[in-house]
């Protein structure tokens, strides 16, 4: 900003030093006339005194300042940047103010009682001149303490330059009056306090005074804050999401999308957002959609488990499945949330984790809520961090979970084998038991049945495993139809009775589809065994599984223990 140095006179104090790049560039006319120095005594003795500079970079100290023919000018100062330059207004320590008011026309009075809703100053050149007691409570500290002070020093820094330049604005202003600006003060105790301010200038002969109304509002800014930062944890959540989100309009337009969404039609969030639904539907299914979404916001209603099918940028036609949920404000349907995801190449044995990624989209319609509710109400900000949590905690178990058996999945069955390796050799006398077991001649059931009966008979056959061990011992889907128990403390005698109590149980259970069909199935089980000092996670694996295939060749339905050759 280019400085009016008159008017920052009034705005700061009389006595004014600009310096820039380690130059002092100005000396006000008021601090020669003050010291008895020209302003070339003044700007010389600052120049062999740069170290001066280091104290006045410190608000709050008092420093002395050379008079031509007396003692020294005692002072305190404030010290203020605005682009590049640094002003330095110093104040008299024994300035004296009569009381203002005797001063002050009956039109200001009127003005001020107008105005003074909140803490009220008065200010003549700089230094402040009346103080009401909602200043006082303001900053902490008395109204005496006030008087007499620079209005500058109470402003913190980083809102001095937009200070100093409504003050001048307001100036310039026919009406005298300054627009309404948000600043930081800061208290006495050093706390920060956010304020809307409201001034302008009146006349009394020929003095300006300033005078300014403000406003608290700290509590205000750190709700916004709070806010702002639970919008952008949910944006988070919203764009790192692994399936499509977008808000569509009654009119079918696309309000805004998810970066999920882009990368599976092709196109660029710009081209997709304002762009209709419609626009990325294959053609016969256009209709069907429209008549879909109009339906929906005329009862307001919701969609599951519906599927359509897309076109991608490339002319790829891919099939989504989706749910959608009307969002109401005030009782009118304004927009719809729809989740999908790509089922294109999913429709047999992902059923089981798309009824798992039903229950995180409805956490996500949740999210969706709180989001709204958020830009409305500032007190459900706790609840949206909760949810968030909740959702953390289920996506973390999916990540663990096979999702057609529901028990451990072949990467956690890895992460756990290696905890227990690691704490039998922690543990003298530390024992550990694997079991691998298949079942046999699953391909020619698979061909027999059907993959769809084949997916039963390992739902079933997880459960088996479940009722026949303990609760510390670890059920994993090994790969296919394969599967693996982690016994924990137990010897190889100990696993091979739970093998063949699993092998019996198997034996002796019927297969059921449902629809009178039972079936007979068997297993081979491979037990493997090691202790404290002895082996690694790799060669369990491979006794386990030697022994498998010793299982296998021996007629199967039967358990082998793996034996070390002579």
């Amino acid at each position: 900003m280019e400085f009016d140095l008159v008017r920052l006179e009034d705005i700061l104090s009389p006595y004014i030093i600009l310096r820039k790049s380690d130059d002092v560039v100005h000396v006000s006319d008021a601090l020669a006339v003050r010291t008895g120095c020209t302003k070339g005594d003044i700007q010389g003795f600052l120049a062999s005194n740069t170290n001066l500079f280091d104290v006045l970079g410190r608000n709050g100290q008092t420093v002395s300042l050379p008079v031509k023919g007396g003692d020294a000018f005692p002072c305190t100062y404030t010290c203020t940047s605005v682009n590049g330059t640094e002003i330095f207004a110093f104040s008299d320590v024994c300035r004296g103010f009569d009381d203002p008011l005797d001063h002050v026309i009956p039109e200001i009075l009127v003005t001020m009682a107008l105005f003074s809703t909140g803490a009220c100053l008065i200010v003549e050149r700089g230094h402040i001149i009346h103080a009401n007691n909602g200043f006082a409570n303001l900053v902490g500290i008395p109204v005496t303490g006030a008087i007499g002070q620079q209005v500058i020093g109470f402003i913190s820094r980083q809102s001095r330059e937009e200070f100093i330049s409504a003050c001048e604005t307001s100036f310039k202003d026919p009406d005298k009056i300054a627009h309404p600006i948000e600043i930081m003060l800061t208290a006495n105790s050093g706390r920060r306090v956010f304020v809307t301010m409201i001034g302008g200038w009146f006349k009394d002969g020929d003095k300006d005074y300033l005078w300014m109304v403000m406003n608290d509002i700290t509590e205000t800014m750190g709700l916004k804050k709070r806010l702002k930062d639970e919008e952008q944890r949910f944006s988070d959540l919203y764009d790192l999401s692994p399936i499509g989100l977008l808000y569509v309009n009654p009119r079918g337009v696309i309000l805004s999308c998810n970066e999920f969404v882009s990368r599976l039609v092709g196109f660029d969030r710009e081209e997709i957002n304002g762009a209709n639904f419609t626009k990325f539907v294959v053609p016969h299914e256009v209709e069907r959609l429209r008549e879909e979404f109009r339906d929906l916001f005329r009862e307001g209603s919701s969609l599951h488990r519906r599927e359509c099918m897309l076109r991608t940028k490339d002319g790829r036609d891919i099939t989504i499945e989706y749910n959608v949920k009307v969002i109401s404000r005030k009782n009118r349907n304004v927009q719809a949330l729809m989740v999908f995801s790509d089922v294109t190449d999913k429709k047999g044995l992902e059923m089981e984790l798309l009824e798992k990624n039903a229950e995180m989209e409805k956490t996500l319609w949740e999210m969706a809520e709180v989001k709204d509710a958020l830009e409305a109400r500032a007190g459900e900000l706790n609840r949206a961090t909760e949810e968030l949590k909740v959702l953390n905690e289920k996506l973390n178990q999916l990540s663990i979970t096979d999702g057609l058996t529901e028990i451990f999945n072949h990467r956690h069955f890895q992460d756990r084998l290696t905890e227990e390796v690691e704490r039998v050799h922690r543990t003298p006398g530390g024992l550990l038991s694997l079991l691998i077991l298949d079942i046999d001649d699953f391909k020619h059931f698979n061909d027999t049945y059907g993959h769809q009966c084949g997916d039963i008979v390992l739902k079933q056959l997880a459960g088996i495993l479940k009722s026949n061990v303990r609760a510390v011992d670890i059920i994993a889907r090994y790969g296919g139809e394969e599967f693996a128990v982690i016994l924990p403390n137990a010897n190889s005698r100990e696993a091979a009775m739970v093998a063949e109590r699993i092998c019996q149980s198997v034996r002796s259970t019927p297969f059921s589809f449902g629809n009178g069909t039972s079936v007979k199935v068997t297993v081979s089980i491979g037990v493997g065994s090691l202790v404290h000092g002895q082996g690694d996670k790799s060669e369990l694996v491979r006794k386990a599984d030697n022994a498998l295939y010793a299982a296998k060749a021996k007629w199967k339905d039967r358990v082998e223990i793996w034996e070390e050759e002579d």
